[in-house]
């Protein structure tokens, strides 16, 4: 639980995103639930068969045992229990219009027309519609059940109208068993579709949400840091009042004096703001945006600087009070040159001859270890300073005749020399030390190591790390990298539309892909068409037919055209005012029925219904010489949702009379292929917009995703991270500083015990501290640069902390190699002092 300075709870910040992705994943796992119920329903057969009731005096060779006889060879299944009633009496208003009938139950009027009645007379009856009566208990609403009606009513009606008696109260039972069954989707792609879509949306809000979180931890982290750098100033603000009242004033310098103003006003500015930092950082609507960065940012900034405050002053304190401490306040200015100071002194015993003499060497090796002596001396700390400002002059000196030597040596290019780290010029200032300088010992004894490389080439490890190239830093202007970043905004918001764009056109892709409704081609000529004319006259000629036909049939499909007289089998009717006729549909009926009986041997016998592969297309020829087209006879059985297209000659006496009589045939063969066709045509159970939009959705999210898994595994840290650039070279500075690590003792009795026995060992003494102390933080730098997520590890930062760290472990390994050999050189020699012969050694 966290608190602020006032003691009142600090909520941490959540983003709506996480709560939408709640939301979505308890949607997803519905979705899940109802797909695998649907999945799982569309595969196996519907439970229940429709029971069909034959009531009353029926035309058309319909009655309960043709149907039943129809039945038995092709029962209609349902998901529900379902009963078809067919009377041949008229549907009551409640009936048709509301669906009052019992449970379960559809009634079905064989009437084809409504009863035409007066209403004032006595006998009016309330029973007048024809159509069908559907339980509205099974429907969802009003307009599902007019739907139903009209579906179930229309395809009794033209499977009637086309020459069928059974086979169209099947065809209506089947329609029904549609209309009021589950209207679930059961498609495995829709459902594929909405799962993914959801489960990507999802994903997305949690990859926002965990963003979310992820870098208001991070601001959180930079805070406590900071606010835990504050604290122990605070705490230690007492020690170094003290520290600073402990020092004459004549003795404080006017930097130790300005460090001590610095810092009581930072502290006291940084414990002022602290509450305001905080209250941002934790506020959910601001915690994110630029303002709170910029506060968080300058809060750290003078959070770091205040710490550098504290511990300048505490060291240089510990100097002018004559406080114990001195020797590690002095290690931080006395590291750098010490480094230096070895790698010439290496570089030099190495040379070939006499390129520098003995006594410059032996006087810079002096001066050196005067140096770290001053480094950690415990006494007279009033004159530390003065004894240490004396031994780097005393090592500037010598580093000074050293380059005075190496001028006389011919050389190649010199490299760059190092330029001086500014960062302890604090340090030195309260300590009443002057800035560095080119004429001070360090910038020298850099400028010493680069002539002696000039020279004798890169003889050390670390002369080869520092050669390498290194990555350029960017000197680009601050409005420069502004627009760099506006730039990467449009490239990142154009990079998001081209996906959504890519996304629409996919989805439109597999939307297209699927089945579509068929349609009248008119690039057909008949094939699949058996054409058979019953023309005693020849009137009518085949290959006229076939030249009109532009469609199709799939399967073989023989079509018989009934050539037959007008004025014989219709009654027309002038229409006034025209000069067409017309007729009524009772002739139409009885014309068509007429015709289908006239050929017995093509039915059959128990249920009078034509063969599934024959068609009659009746050709009525007037006098004229014109061709009239009334309907067709067909075997074939339409149900569900398809149709048999126009049967305005059945329902209102319509007909047409037509001067190419063989057209006419060839109009309503091309019509009844393209019947045929939708017939095998099923509809999606789902709604194929909705179904773009799904795809749409998965396909962008899918992708999103993908990018965000990526960036997760940037800023994973998990085992592949050690292929990533540079991370060879800190394993191999990892197993050096093992080896270093391993042989710790042996460097110690080295340097301490053998080399810092003689006269001139107090530098090997001295310098044995400083190498410990590097090799404990060239471990620490390993360890970080260990933990590093792959995206940090493809910055250009990495790869020169790789490079530092490579370069300090290959110096301290010739520091260690170095001592040893000086070390077993100066054994052998002592072994033969007095002129005696070394006595042999044994090592068990």
């Amino acid at each position: 639980m966290l608190h602020d300075s006032m003691g009142r709870r600090l909520r941490r910040p959540w983003h709506w995103s996480g709560v939408a992705a709640i939301i979505m994943a308890v949607l997803t796992s519905l979705f899940g639930i109802q797909a695998g119920l649907s999945i799982a329903a569309a595969n196996k057969p519907l439970e229940h068969e429709v029971r069909i009731i034959v009531e009353g005096e029926q035309d058309y060779n319909i009655s309960q045992g043709t149907v039943d006889a129809q039945l038995a060879g092709h029962p209609v299944r349902s998901s529900i229990p379902l009963t078809l009633v067919l009377t041949d009496r008229w549907l009551t208003g409640d009936e048709l219009l509301r669906g009052e009938v019992p449970e379960n139950t559809i009634i079905l009027s064989s009437q084809l027309e409504n009863l035409e009645q007066d209403y004032d007379d006595p006998q009016f009856s309330e029973q007048r519609f024809d159509g069908a009566g559907v339980d509205y208990r099974l429907m969802g609403s009003e307009e599902e059940l007019d739907d139903a009606s009209y579906d179930i009513a229309g395809s009794f009606t033209k499977n009637v109208s086309v020459g069928h008696g059974p086979k169209a109260v099947i065809a209506a039972a089947h329609t029904a068993a549609v209309a009021t069954g589950d209207t679930t989707p059961r498609s495995m792609l829709f459902w594929f579709t909405v799962v993914g879509a959801s489960a990507m949306i999802t994903a997305a809000f949690f990859a926002r949400s965990l963003s979310f979180r992820r870098r208001w931890s991070s601001r959180h982290r930079r805070l406590a840091a900071a606010q835990r750098k504050l604290a122990r100033v605070v705490l230690d603000l007492e020690a170094l009042e003290a520290t600073y009242y402990a020092t004459a004033e004549s003795r404080r310098p006017q930097g130790f004096t300005k460090a001590w103003s610095q810092l009581q006003q930072l502290s006291l500015s940084l414990a002022r703001r602290e509450d305001a930092v905080v209250s941002s950082v934790f506020d959910r609507k601001n915690c994110l945006d630029q303002t709170t960065n910029i506060l968080l940012s300058e809060f750290e900034t003078d959070a770091r600087k205040l710490t550098s405050l504290a511990d300048s002053l505490m060291g240089a304190g510990s100097v002018h009070a004559d406080l114990a401490g001195t020797g590690s306040i002095f290690d931080k200015l006395s590291t750098p040159i010490n480094d230096a100071a070895t790698k010439l002194l290496i570089r030099l015993e190495n040379a070939p001859g006499q390129m520098v003499r003995g006594t410059d060497i032996e006087q810079l090796r002096d001066a050196l270890g005067s140096l770290l002596q001053a480094a950690r001396g415990n006494a007279q700390h009033s004159v530390a300073v003065q004894r240490w400002a004396a031994a780097e002059k005393e090592l500037a000196q010598a580093a000074h005749r050293i380059i005075g030597r190496l001028r006389h040596y011919p050389h190649g290019k010199r490299p760059t020399v190092e330029p001086l780290d500014e960062s302890l010029d604090d340090l030195r200032a309260t300590l009443g030390l002057g800035a560095a300088s080119a004429k001070g010992a360090l910038h020298r004894l850099r400028v010493a190591n680069s002539m002696t490389r000039a020279i004798l080439g890169d003889t050390l490890d670390s002369d080869r790390q520092e050669s390498a190239p290194k990555p350029k830093k960017s000197g680009k202007p601050a409005h420069h990298k502004e627009l760099v970043r506006g730039t990467s905004r449009l490239v990142k918001y154009g990079l998001l539309a081209g996906l959504l764009v890519a996304s629409l056109i996919c989805a439109g892709l597999v939307v297209a892909s699927l089945p579509q409704a068929p349609k009248a081609t008119y690039e057909g000529s008949g094939q699949g068409m058996v054409l058979q004319i019953d023309d005693k006259a020849k009137l009518v000629d085949e290959s006229e037919i076939r030249r009109y036909m532009h469609e199709d049939f799939a399967e073989r499909q023989d079509l018989l055209i009934a050539v037959r007289d007008a004025e014989s089998y219709l009654e027309f009717t002038r229409i006034e005012g025209s000069e067409y006729r017309d007729s009524t549909p009772q002739s139409v009926r009885e014309a068509i029925w007429r015709i289908k009986d006239e050929y017995p041997d093509r039915q059959d016998p128990a249920s009078g219904e034509l063969d599934g592969d024959l068609t009659i297309i009746p050709l009525l020829i007037t006098d004229a010489g014109d061709g009239i087209m009334p309907g067709l006879i067909s075997g074939a059985v339409i149900s569900g949702e398809a149709s048999w297209g126009s049967t305005s000659g059945w329902d209102y006496g319509s007909i047409h009379e037509s001067k190419y009589p063989a057209m006419e045939a060839a109009n309503a063969a091309e019509d009844f292929a393209v019947v045929l066709k939708r017939a095998g045509y099923e509809k999606p159970d789902y709604n194929v917009s909705l179904l773009y939009w799904m795809l749409e959705f998965m396909l962008f999210f899918s992708v999103l995703n993908l990018v965000q898994v990526v960036q997760y595994l940037l800023g994973a840290t998990s085992r592949f991270s050690r292929f990533s650039r540079g991370s060879r070279s800190v394993q191999r500075s990892r197993r050096k500083l093992e080896q270093l690590a391993l042989g710790l003792e042996e460097t110690q009795i080295n340097a301490v015990a053998v080399l810092g026995a003689i006269s001139s060992g107090r530098a090997d003494e001295a310098g044995q501290r400083l190498f410990e102390r590097a090799l404990m933080m060239a471990w620490r730098e390993a360890e970080e640069l260990s933990t590093m997520t792959l995206g940090q590890r493809l910055s250009q930062g990495y790869e020169r902390r790789t490079a530092h760290l490579a370069q300090l472990v290959d110096l301290l390994g010739e520091r260690d190699a170095d001592v040893a050999r000086r070390a077993k050189a100066l054994v052998v020699a002592s072994r033969g002092a007095g002129g005696d012969a070394p006595a042999p050694v044994k090592l068990a």
